[in-house]
């Protein structure tokens, strides 16, 4: 049987020998991108695209939505450039801020996450995104902070927020200001 061009009905396929399973991208621009892997039978992948158009409607929209968000760059050149950036500017604001707390932590990693900004284990190890250094100093000042509170109260309880807001009292409007980032 021969496929059919890879633009189909509004989305575009992608071979890979990598992938063993059907992925459905929708792209920063709203397009539509199926990853599917080498052999695997088009009208399978009509159906999963098929099955999805739901999610397909709401991601598109969610796009649009926040198209004046600031999409950071999320390549491997981009956190071998910005890691240790990352990681001076994260030690510097953990050391000025951990002693106010009085608590010790475990170990600081920066990584690449795809969504998140930060987190923080249940012993006490912290883990921050290398996208810190790509965002203004006290918006990742907010995310240290924050992460920082977790060794203090391991949920979003009220007294983990008045915590926060404690340490920094602008704390809701930076919170805000940092949603228009993506990781």
């Amino acid at each position: 049987m021969i496929e059919p061009p890879p633009v189909k009905e509004g989305w575009t396929l992608k071979r890979s020998a990598r992938t063993r399973r059907l992925w459905l991208t929708v792209r920063r621009d709203g397009s539509v991108v199926v990853t599917a892997p080498l052999h695997e039978p088009f009208a399978a992948i009509q159906r999963f695209v098929l099955d999805r158009t739901a999610w397909i409607a709401r991601a598109i929209e969610h796009v649009r939505r926040h198209k004046d968000g600031i999409f950071l760059p999320r390549d491997r050149r981009s956190y071998l450039r910005h890691k240790e950036e990352a990681r001076a500017l994260v030690r510097g604001i953990v050391a000025a801020y951990a002693p106010l707390l009085g608590l010790r932590h475990g170990r600081i990693a920066i990584k690449d996450m795809r969504s998140n900004w930060g987190s923080c284990s249940e012993k006490g190890n912290l883990n921050f995104n290398y996208k810190l250094a790509l965002v203004p100093r006290h918006l990742a000042e907010y995310v240290v902070v924050h992460e920082l509170c977790h060794l203090a109260h391991f949920d979003h309880s009220p007294a983990f927020w008045a915590l926060v807001e404690g340490l920094m009292p602008d704390a809701k409007a930076r919170r805000k200001e940092m949603r228009k980032y993506y990781a």
